[in-house]
């Protein structure tokens, strides 16, 4: 709409004129856009652009049901009040997968995909269970377990009979965690940082290859304790290189001059917290 001067108006004029012609085209624009905007919302929700089937796969130990429910509450509603959550073209897939991993820790990561018109696809990976902790300390008579996955993270309850097919874990949860066992669960805490979790268990399976068997791993809070089912404990700490400390056990155990297998039942326990050497406890006869 082009602005055709009138030689009878004066500058004032002329700028009202423009204001006003300005305020009519935003007006009709903003309404056009106000129609749009109402129609795609009504649209979004129409039946026939609604996600009707969820499938879910992956799951052994997770019931379809449990993730049903959050997939289905997280696409209830609108958003901005306007576009609805069960649209299959908008539905809100990142906080699905949120809430997925944070209301169901025997989960590890969530993979959700579009399929076909109406349908969508959740996947699931669930942890595994890699040995379990029970609690603070290995003294105490607990015979409540938790599972724990190969990062160090608890996640789930331990059934009863899992006691004797996994490493048992003791010691204080890791920093900034809730480690109060009789108050809150420990699920969703790590028995120790990942890092010391991998290089604990790297010597573990070391140790494996020795034929030298681990049953349970302690650490108060300074020092590592493995057990062996022979009975010794292996002592040793974060002061001196884990490698390097386990590597003068080796050597020993190489050369001939340790047998933890034939002498086992005859030690205490092996001291590994000292420079370049082993301090070998022997039972009192």
């Amino acid at each position: 709409m082009a602005v055709t001067r009138n030689p009878n108006l004066g500058p004032s004029q002329m700028r009202a004129r423009r204001r006003r012609l300005f305020f009519i085209r935003f007006s009709i624009v903003l309404f056009f856009l106000l129609v749009i905007i109402i129609a795609l919302a009504i649209l979004s929700g129409h039946e026939k652009v609604k996600v009707e089937t969820i499938n879910i796969s992956g799951n052994a130990t997770t019931t379809s049901n449990e993730v049903l429910a959050i997939a289905r509450q997280d696409m209830a509603g609108r958003y901005f009040y306007l576009f609805s959550k069960s649209n299959s073209l908008i539905f809100p897939r990142f906080q699905i997968k949120k809430d997925i991993l944070m209301n169901i820790k025997t989960i590890k990561d969530v993979d959700i995909s579009w399929t076909g018109w109406k349908e969508i696809s959740i996947t699931l990976f669930e942890r595994k269970a890699h040995s379990v902790w029970c609690g603070n300390d290995m003294e105490t008579i607990n015979s409540v377990c938790f599972l724990v996955d190969k990062e160090g993270y608890i996640y789930s309850l331990a059934p009863v009979f899992s006691g004797s097919m996994f490493i048992k874990n003791y010691g204080p949860l890791a920093p900034n965690q809730l480690n109060n066992i009789s108050h809150i669960t420990p699920i969703g805490s790590y028995f120790l940082p990942k890092n010391i979790y991998t290089q604990i268990y790297n010597l573990i399976d070391i140790l494996d290859q020795n034929n030298l068997k681990i049953v349970s791993v302690s650490f108060d809070g300074f020092d590592y304790k493995f057990t062996l089912e022979a009975g010794p404990k292996i002592i040793f700490n974060e002061k001196n290189d884990f490698n390097s400390s386990f590597q003068n056990l080796f050597t020993a155990i190489e050369t001939k001059n340790l047998d933890l297998v034939k002498d086992a039942s005859l030690i205490n326990y092996i001291d590994l917290r000292f420079d370049n050497k082993i301090v070998i406890g022997k039972k009192e006869k």
